[in-house]
C-alpha cells in the first residue's frame, strides 16, 4: 500500500484519488479525495487541465511501476536543492530584517486598506483610481530594497475576513521582488508590481456567498469564479491610466503553459511574460497561506510544488529564477542544523545555502534557546533539512 503519482491517461475506475494536485480553487470537484467510478470523471481532470494526481493503492486499483509520493519528493527536494547552486538574484538586505519588520508591518496594513477601498469602489461600480495604488506600490518596492525577506515573510500573515485583500498585496510585494531579481527597469517593476496589487479586481463581481465560502465550491460555484479573471481584464481596459503590463497581470495569472488555464486557453510564449510570472506567483502565495479549509504550506513545500507544476502549468525557467529570488529557504523556514539546533531563516546571502539564521532550539534536548543569528557563510554549522514547525509546536514568524 502506497501513495502513488499517476498521469491523467494511466487512470482508471476503481483507483482511489488520494491528492487532485492542483492549488486550492484551481479544479471543480467537491473533495480532493474520492473513488473514481467513471470514465466521466477521468475526463473532467483532463478538461480542468490536470496532468497528474496521487493515488492511495490502500483503497484502490495499484499501478505497477508509478513512482511513490516519497520517490517523487526525493526528486523534487534534489531538483530544489540544485537550484541552491546559483547565486541569490536579489541583493543583500541594506537593514536589519529587525529594524524593518516594523516599517514592513506599517506598509502592509496601510496597502491592504487601500486595496480594501478600491475594492469596495469597484463594489459599488466605480473606476479603479490608480493614483491611490502606485504610493502602495512605491512604499513595497522601498522596502524591498532595504530589505526583502522583512516584508515577504509577514505576508504570509492573513487573516481569513481580510484574505482577498491581504493576497493582493502579497502578490504585488512578490512581483516585485521577482522583477528585480529579472533585472528589470523601474517603471516594469512598478507595473508588474501594480499589475499584482490589482490582480483580483474582477473578483469584486463575484456574489460574496461564493467569494468568502468557507469550503470547496460547487461545480457551477466554481465555474462563476473561474469568470473573475476575464472580469479583472474588462475591469481595468477601461481603466485611464492602466498599462497593458497590468492588464496582462490581471487576465493571464490562471493560464497555464499546457493551454488548459482560462480565461483564453493560452499556451507557451501566447502567455506574456509577466502573467507568467503573476502565475507562478499566485500559486505560491496561495499555498504558502492559511485558509478556514486548508493549512498553509511552509515555503520550501511550495518551492517543490511550483517544480513539480513546472512544464504543462508553470514556466520552469521562469519558476528556477523565482526560487533563486526568495532562496531555496525562503525568509521564515524553519531549518535543521548539522549541530542539531533548529533555526529561523532571517535573511538571504548571496550563497542560497548559506543565509543568515536565528538559532531557537535545541532539537537533541528538546528545549528553546536564547535567539542569537548566525552567519552561516562564516560557520561550521550548516543546514541539514528543512523541519515542518507544527512537529516542533514552533512558529517560525514568532522570531521575525
Amino acid at each position: 500500500m502506497a501513495i502513488k503519482r499517476v498521469r491523467i491517461d494511466q487512470l482508471k475506475p476503481g483507483m482511489y484519488i488520494h491528492d487532485l494536485n492542483c492549488g486550492w480553487l484551481q479544479h471543480g470537484f467537491l473533495r480532493q479525495q474520492f473513488l473514481l467510478k467513471s470514465e466521466d470523471q477521468i475526463q473532467k481532470m483532463h478538461h480542468q487541465g490536470m496532468h497528474d494526481v496521487y493515488i492511495d493503492t490502500g483503497k484502490g486499483v495499484d499501478l505497477a511501476g508509478a513512482p511513490t509520493e516519497a520517490e517523487v519528493q526525493q526528486v523534487l527536494q534534489e531538483k530544489l536543492e540544485a537550484s541552491g547552486a546559483q547565486k541569490a538574484s536579489l541583493p543583500t538586505a541594506r537593514v536589519p530584517q529587525k529594524e524593518e519588520s516594523a516599517a514592513a508591518r506599517r506598509i502592509l496594513g496601510e496597502a491592504q486598506g487601500v486595496v480594501k477601498d478600491m475594492m469596495q469602489d469597484i463594489r459599488l461600480g466605480k473606476q479603479v483610481d490608480p493614483a491611490k495604488a502606485l504610493p502602495v506600490v512605491d512604499e513595497i518596492n522601498a522596502s524591498m530594497l532595504r530589505n526583502p525577506g522583512a516584508l515577504l515573510s509577514l505576508g504570509r500573515i492573513k487573516q481569513a475576513d481580510t484574505y482577498t485583500f491581504q493576497h493582493c498585496v502579497s502578490v504585488c510585494a512578490l512581483m516585485v521582488s521577482f522583477s528585480h531579481a529579472l533585472g528589470l527597469g523601474p517603471d516594469e517593476i512598478r507595473q508588474a508590481g501594480l499589475g499584482g496589487l490589482l490582480h483580483d479586481v474582477g473578483k469584486m463581481k463575484i456574489p460574496n456567498e461564493i467569494l468568502n465560502k468557507p469550503g470547496r465550491l460547487t461545480e457551477e460555484e466554481f465555474r462563476i469564479m473561474k469568470s473573475h479573471a476575464a472580469l479583472s481584464r474588462e475591469l481595468l481596459e477601461i481603466t485611464p491610466g492602466i498599462s497593458e503590463t497590468v492588464i496582462r497581470i490581471a487576465s493571464e495569472h490562471h493560464e497555464k503553459m499546457g493551454g488548459c488555464g482560462y480565461p483564453m486557453g493560452l499556451r507557451g510564449d501566447q502567455i506574456s511574460q509577466p502573467g507568467r510570472m503573476a502565475a507562478i506567483v499566485d500559486v505560491y502565495d496561495a499555498l504558502t497561506s492559511n485558509r478556514v479549509y486548508h493549512k498553509g504550506m511552509e515555503p520550501s513545500d511550495a518551492l517543490k510544488k511550483l517544480l513539480e507544476w513546472s512544464g504543462d502549468h508553470l514556466d520552469g525557467e521562469l519558476v528556477q529564477l523565482f526560487i533563486r529570488a526568495l532562496g531555496i529557504y525562503p525568509v521564515g523556514s524553519l531549518v535543521r542544523l548539522s549541530d542539531g539546533k533548529l533555526a529561523v531563516v532571517v535573511e538571504q546571502q548571496e550563497s542560497l545555502l548559506q543565509p543568515v539564521v536565528r538559532v531557537v532550539y535545541d532539537a537533541e534536548r528538546g528545549y528553546r534557546l536564547p535567539p542569537r543569528d548566525l552567519h552561516l557563510v562564516h560557520s561550521d554549522a550548516q543546514i541539514e533539512s528543512f523541519e515542518e514547525p507544527a512537529d516542533w509546536d514552533l512558529n517560525p514568524l514568532e522570531w521575525l
